[in-house]
């Protein structure tokens, strides 16, 4: 019995579509890495628009003061009424009192400003006859525009105004008031100061810090300012690196500042950036904190219907395939039914399926083949042989028959071929062709050769006999042409 043999197997079955649905995962995660990784980029963008924004608005505070160090002989000091205290750090807090201010629009008549700002410096800023005194009343004229300023944007929390007299002008105003005694001189360290101090006119920006108001780390963007030659303290704007980066929620806040060169980045920064800014010295890289646990499971939780979908794909095609293996080994195995393992010939049951398929023609006829004298050939030669000489019939009756014809091997050296044509003579000469080749050829195949006989019986379209009758006219003709000496035709 000859194997079923499939290139599909059941390994092949699992494997193949598991590898495809592999492949298109990966496709998956490689497109969402890719649009994390814009993602990341845009948010990398926006965040540097909105530093450069605020450089923006700080100039804004820079042209203010240059008006005032110019005109500062003209103007006339603030007439807003301020409480003055000195609290329990011995710090001089100013404060505005509590005034309404109507807007000047006409469609805002109702509405009050809301003017938000604080002085505290060193403990004479509360002396009116201290030179700081003196110069935070004149410059309190500038404080509106800190509070207006501080509330344009959200990620901006702070901005300052700190004199070499030591006092900061802060909006909004409680970050004057969390100011602490040691606040000034740690601003008074830091490297804007030092910079500024020396005559280097620069817009830097610095951090991330710990802010010295609110403790809560923020990016600071400063500017010395000069009176011609002569330094008037810094403008300071903080921006909270929590809500500067806080705007896409995919990213949950895992975009972080760093100091560049200042510590080595972690192993999970993905995405290192500078941040360069026109005009502005900065010395920041920003990164982005790679949680793999948390990717992957965001990648499960975006791509779930696709991958779904692959599952889902896949067990269908599993599925698939193992069906169609199926029926075809149950072609296979019908085959086996109806074909000779050994030549590949109909058997007889093969024989009579293929007669059922055959429509009506003039003539019909059946050839029975018999190899004579196969047992000497096996005895003399050896079974293999035998079996060879058998193939080797078979071949000449498939090579010189036509496609239309039926050749099948009923057992043992007995072959049978029906044939159909238009003509007796054609087949006649068919089967005489086939008898003539073997005893031409098959010389070549065993010393000596072999032959076969033949019986043949034919009928007319009006078909007398049927076909089990015209294999057994065929038959006796063939036992006859053994009777009768052998390597021939009877008709």
């Amino acid at each position: 019995m000859i194997p079923y043999t499939s290139r599909l197997s059941f390994k092949c079955i699992i494997l193949a579509p598991l590898a495809l649905m592999l492949s298109m995962v990966s496709l998956l995660a490689y497109n969402f890495t890719q649009s994390l990784g814009d993602n990341v980029q845009s948010e990398y963008d926006r965040m540097t628009e909105d530093i450069a924004h605020s450089v923006k608005l700080l100039g804004s505070l820079n042209y203010s003061f240059a008006t005032y160090f110019t005109h500062k002989s003209e103007l006339l000091p603030s007439k807003t009424a301020h409480h003055k205290v000195i609290g329990e750090d011995g710090l001089c807090l100013w404060k505005q009192s509590a005034e309404s201010i109507q807007s000047a629009y006409r469609a805002d008549a109702r509405k009050v400003l809301q003017i938000d700002y604080a002085v505290k410096g060193l403990p004479e800023a509360c002396d009116p006859n201290s030179e700081i005194y003196k110069d935070i009343s004149s410059k309190l004229l500038l404080a509106p525009t800190f509070s207006f300023l501080n509330g344009i944007e959200d990620y901006i929390v702070g901005l300052y105004y700190v004199s070499p007299l030591g006092y900061i002008i802060s909006s909004p105003a409680n970050l004057a008031t969390n100011v602490h005694k040691d606040s000034i001189p740690i601003m008074k360290s830091r490297k804007y100061w030092i910079e500024g101090k020396s005559g280097h006119s620069v817009l830097r920006l610095t951090g991330p810090v710990v802010d010295v108001a609110t403790g809560k780390p923020v990016l600071s963007i400063s500017a010395g300012l000069f009176d011609n030659d002569q330094f008037e303290g810094l403008v300071l704007l903080d921006i909270s690196v929590s809500k500067l980066v806080s705007v896409d929620p995919g990213l949950d806040q895992r975009i972080t500042f760093q100091v560049l060169g200042e510590n080595p980045l972690p192993q999970n920064a993905w995405m290192p950036r500078t941040l360069l800014i026109d005009g502005v010295e900065t010395n920041q890289i920003m990164y982005f904190n790679l949680d793999l646990k948390k990717e992957v499971h965001t990648f499960f939780v975006q791509k779930q219907t696709s991958l779904f979908g692959l599952v889902g794909l896949y067990f269908l095609t599993v599925i698939f395939l193992i069906y169609w293996r199926v029926r075809d080994e149950k072609r296979h195995f019908h085959s086996l039914a109806l074909h000779d393992p050994m030549t590949g010939l109909l058997n007889r049951r093969g024989f009579y399926q293929g007669y059922q398929l055959k429509t009506v023609q003039p003539f019909e006829a059946i050839a029975t083949f018999d190899i004579d004298d196969f047992k000497k050939i096996n005895d003399t030669h050896g079974h293999n042989i035998g079996d060879d000489v058998i193939i080797f019939v078979s071949k000449v009756l498939t090579e010189n028959i036509r496609l239309d014809d039926i050749v099948a091997r009923f057992g043992g050296e007995e072959f049978v071929v029906y044939l159909q044509s238009d003509s007796k003579e054609s087949m006649i000469g068919a089967i005489e062709r086939v008898h003539q080749v073997i005893a031409a050829t098959s010389s070549d195949f065993i010393v000596g050769g072999f032959t076969v006989s033949g019986g043949i019986a034919i009928q007319d379209e009006k078909r007398g006999v049927g076909l089990d009758r015209l294999i057994k006219q065929a038959d006796e003709k063939l036992y006859q042409a053994k009777r009768t000496g052998k390597n021939k035709l009877i008709y």
